[in-house]
């Protein structure tokens, strides 16, 4: 007897449709709607569960699974705990609010009424304060990329400065309007006769870690504004070098819809390694000065 085909299901369907496209680990956005204008209107309708699922996909992972790093190699997805990721602005804006509507509450007998209501109001309102201050003033982390071979040379060739940039990236700041702000203004001297208007300033949208030419590398990802020129960013490749440096060597890569990359790639000197008797690096005052540094009691 002839076997009567049953229709699939929605999930059925659209892994069928999908399976040579979506399972594909450098499978992208643009690949999915290129392959789905060729499908039939039956076919479309589960590609678009598909596509929500790949946009799923790239939020939760950061994009790691679906892309690769220039060598071919996979980012990894890394669990690191700082306390610097954490946002206390959200942390103390709902404990205050929380403290605080429970002691007006329990004050005017709208709730069982307790002898440390007024200490519970007098706790809140500070927390409910101090929490939306710092919701309005903090700066988030961008998102952090890496290959497992980038992670592995890290203590053997990272500079002390490239430490220091990726740690302030990838935590909370407060009170700075954009991540990276003092580096780009003396690298692009803005206001400056020499230099160009603030409102040009790129904005930093993530970083990646990456492992060129068995290099240590650190990968910064800019977004530039519509009037800035490559020219802009060309003729500052040897400010960039030197404000990051020493010990790296600096280049600049441009891509699609203003993406600007600024390689900043350990040359294998050695210099600017502090070793760990160091206790803080900051970036140099000036484009070529000498990192300041703050080292640990002896």
């Amino acid at each position: 007897m002839l076997g009567i085909a049953r229709p699939c299901s929605g999930k059925q369907a659209s892994q069928q449709v999908l399976a040579p496209c979506v399972s594909h680990p450098l499978a992208t956005r643009a690949a999915l709607v290129s392959h789905c204008r060729t499908l039939s209107p039956s076919q479309r309708a589960p590609h678009r569960l598909g596509r929500e699922l790949l946009r799923h996909r790239e939020l939760r992972g950061g994009g790691c699974t679906a892309r690769a790093a220039a060598g071919g190699e996979q980012y990894v997805d890394l669990k690191e705990f700082r306390i610097e990721q954490i946002s206390f602005g959200k942390i103390l804006t709902p404990v205050g609010v929380v403290l605080l509507s429970y002691g007006f509450a329990s004050y005017f007998n709208l709730l069982p009424s307790t002898p440390l209501s007024a200490i519970i109001v007098v706790t809140g309102f500070p927390l409910t304060l101090l929490g939306f201050a710092l919701s309005y003033a903090q700066l988030e982390p961008v998102p952090c990329r890496s290959t497992q071979s980038a992670i592995d040379a890290r203590e053997s060739q990272m500079t002390d400065i490239q430490r220091q940039v990726r740690e302030d990236v990838t935590r909370y700041r407060y009170g700075d309007e954009q991540h990276l702000d003092e580096a780009l203004a003396r690298v692009f001297m803005f206001g400056r006769p020499s230099g160009i208007p603030r409102r040009l300033s790129p904005r930093l949208k993530g970083v990646r870690e990456e492992l060129l030419d068995g290099r240590y590398t650190l990968v910064l990802e800019f977004q530039t504004r519509k009037d800035m020129t490559k020219d802009m960013w060309d003729t500052r490749v040897d400010k960039i070098q030197t404000f990051f440096g020493p010990g790296i060597a600096a280049e600049v890569n441009h891509g699609d819809k203003g993406a600007v990359d600024v390689v900043l790639k350990c040359d294998g000197s050695g210099q600017g390694r502090g070793g760990p008797a160091q206790k803080d690096v900051l970036m140099p005052l000036v484009p070529g000065g000498k990192a300041r540094q703050q080292k640990q009691a002896q």
